[in-house]
């Protein structure tokens, strides 16, 4: 669990938040930042208004 995340979030809502994760944990911060830098490539020039969650949950 990460430092920073616990600062900011109350604990029940963490441990809940971290159960629906099909991983089993929060993401780190260089798998979100994969998809900034996708999102801001030309790779992903095609995309229009699409919401992208990066998260292991399902909908």
């Amino acid at each position: 669990m990460h430092a920073n995340l616990a600062k900011v979030t109350p604990p029940g809502l963490l441990e809940e938040l971290v159960a629906r994760e099909a991983f089993g944990r929060a993401a780190e911060p260089w798998e979100v930042a994969n998809v900034m830098v996708f999102l801001g490539s030309d790779l992903s020039s095609y995309l229009t208004g699409e919401v992208v969650s990066v998260s292991s949950q399902h909908p």
